[in-house]
């Protein structure tokens, strides 16, 4: 029967279910393991029975996921955590949520529940299992260093020095890339002894953000976008601007003791031997060409490519400026100038607000279709609430990371209705303005627009839109240029001086053909966006070749991810992961 009653302790309701749990499965026995679930919950796995990240919805895909996993898989020494922000506390629809930990032969784990009770038994069931890798033994992340050397003999000077010989001259793994990506990969990879050399086209480390336009800020807040091992100090912006994270980056590089070549990039021709297991690559290192031969090559370059220039007619008869949103240098230079922004996606919005504030003579978004936009406020109080700044990080990226993407976007859509409303005056400024919005291709809001094609925020565009600063083209695209702006395909027109097309960026595999050639790209999946069960598609897990993979993501699911990447390639290192293992 149904209780609805909290009253019991929390802990022992989740201890409860944690002990049928742990004995179903070490027995091995499916049948068991899957009647701890909601027949419409969810189990989240990653690497502990594939090697990979996989989410099962519901009894029938749960026990055929288990069938031919769950006796090989060995799980064993299920305990719960009774840390601090672990134990069992209140969670989702006023359920329970706890974690626990386990093992495997070769791994330690960690885990997480939400349990509700089941309508029909009034047995506590879980509405999400997630299970997850934490550690490989005998090869635990390596912490700390005691800070002498040599018995007090060797300074730290000598000590890194020998170790960046080391790592130039033989890497175990090459990073393409050093953002927020890059980096975090590139720590993970440190920490669990892997030589890893990073390879930066720019001067110096930070450039990306520092050649951006210079209004540009994260759109996460300050706990939710911290580095791995590392944290922002307390008085870090609660929105980082451009400068200061491009310099924070340059930091880190050092803090960390990363291996960093600036000023160099791969050459065309690189090639992988299937029986080494190694790739041959050449890296022009600021003007001298290297030979290397790492075993895994990881593409940190961010989810964009080259810029997407759409090709209008009449280029060559405009007389004014065009150039794409990636290259917007500030409102500054285009101060009385009348300004055409095609586009509609967040930079849009950045680059509109800039030029009206700075003094544009006119400023226009060309908005072809439609666009989700939520007040900041929004999305900084739902990372509040789940990156609150008094719980730990760890604690804070066990619990978010755990909820498998599409419960969360069944969770959501059972408030939509509310989603809209919260941003109902918002959207009024947006819509007296000519704006034509969406909150997500099924009404899910902004959240899963960034796993599929990033969503937008507000700042304070709503303002100039609605006071007609920023004036509004909607449901056309640029026809044609003429001598002094642009034709719509409603046969309507408008004068420029400038345009700026804020129309994204070409995948980010383009680039990497040029490297390794297309045959190898084509043969890897699309980084980003969601597959059919929820997960992020060839990020951070396989992608379709041996060791090529994909780094990209915010930065939560930079500092997250890049863990487990590391420990694949770990894996694959001292050898109890082989390539074949992760069909099982």
């Amino acid at each position: 029967m149904l209780t609805n009653d909290l009253s019991m302790d929390l802990q022992v309701i989740a201890e409860t279910w944690l002990d049928t749990f742990a004995r179903a499965t070490l027995s091995g026995d499916v049948l068991a393991t899957v009647q701890t679930f909601l027949p419409d919950g969810y189990l989240r796995d990653q690497l502990v029975l594939t090697w990979d990240l996989r989410s099962l919805e519901g009894h029938d895909k749960i026990k055929e996921y288990l069938v031919p996993r769950l006796t090989a898989a060995h799980l064993s020494h299920f305990r719960p955590d009774t840390r601090a922000g672990y134990c069992a506390e209140r969670s989702t629809k006023g359920g329970v949520g706890a974690a626990f930990t386990f093992e495997t032969p070769h791994c330690y784990g960690r885990g997480y529940v939400r349990l509700l009770q089941d309508t029909s038994s009034g047995q506590w069931k879980a509405l999400s299992v997630f299970l997850g890798v934490a550690d490989i033994k005998g090869y635990e992340e390596l912490g700390r260093e005691p800070g002498h050397y040599g018995g007090h003999t060797l300074s730290w000077t000598d000590i890194f020095a020998e170790r960046r010989r080391q790592i130039e001259r033989d890497p175990y793994v090459i990073v393409i890339g050093a953002g927020h990506n890059g980096l975090n990969t590139a720590a993970r990879l440190k920490h669990w002894n892997i030589p890893t050399l990073v390879i930066e086209k720019n001067d110096k480390v930070g450039d990306q953000w520092r050649e951006r336009y210079p209004t540009l800020s994260l759109h996460s807040i300050r706990h939710f976008s911290h580095f791995s091992y590392q944290q922002y100090p307390d008085t870090w912006p609660e929105f980082a601007p451009r400068d200061k994270m491009a310099d924070w980056q340059e930091q880190y590089v050092k803090t960390q003791d990363l291996v960093v070549w600036t000023r160099s990039t791969i050459l065309p021709g690189a090639h992988y031997d299937t029986i080494r297991k190694r790739w041959t690559l050449v890296v022009d290192h600021a003007g001298t060409r290297v030979e290397l031969h790492p075993a895994h090559v990881v593409s940190a370059v961010g989810s964009m490519g080259p810029p997407r220039m759409p090709h209008v007619p009449e280029r060559a008869c405009f007389d004014g400026v065009v150039i794409h949103s990636g290259a917007y240098p500030g409102g500054a230079p285009y101060v009385g100038k009348h300004v055409v922004v095609v586009g509609a996606c967040q930079s849009a919005a950045d680059i509109c607000q800039d030029l009206a504030f700075r003094g544009a003579a006119s400023v226009t978004m060309v908005q072809r279709s439609s666009t989700c936009v939520v007040d900041i406020s929004t999305g900084a109080g739902g990372e509040h609430v789940l990156f609150p700044d008094d719980v730990p990080i760890d604690v804070c990226d066990l619990k978010f990371q755990s909820l498998p993407i599409n419960l969360n976007r069944r969770l959501t859509l059972e408030e939509a209705d509310l989603e809209w409303e919260r941003e109902k005056e918002l959207h009024a400024k947006l819509r007296r303005g000519g704006l034509k919005l969406n909150m997500g291709k099924d009404g899910s809001g902004h959240v899963f627009l960034i796993y599929e094609r990033l969503g937008g925020w507000d700042f304070g565009l709503a303002d100039y839109i609605a006071s007609g600063r920023v004036k509004v083209k909607q449901g056309v695209e640029v026809k044609q240029f003429t001598a002094d702006g642009v034709m719509f395909n409603d046969s309507s027109s408008l004068p420029a001086d400038v345009v700026i097309f804020a129309t994204g960026w070409l995948g980010n595999r383009e680039s990497l053909k040029e490297i390794f050639g297309t045959e190898i790209v084509d043969s890897t999946g699309v980084p980003w966006g969601l597959d059919d069960e929820g997960e992020i598609s060839n990020t951070y897990r396989p992608t379709g070749h041996p060791g090529l993979w994909y780094a990209v993501g915010d930065f939560g699911t930079a500092r997250f991810l890049s863990k487990l990447l590391a420990l694949q390639i770990k894996a694959t290192q001292i050898g109890i992961l082989r390539t074949a293992e992760r069909t099982l």
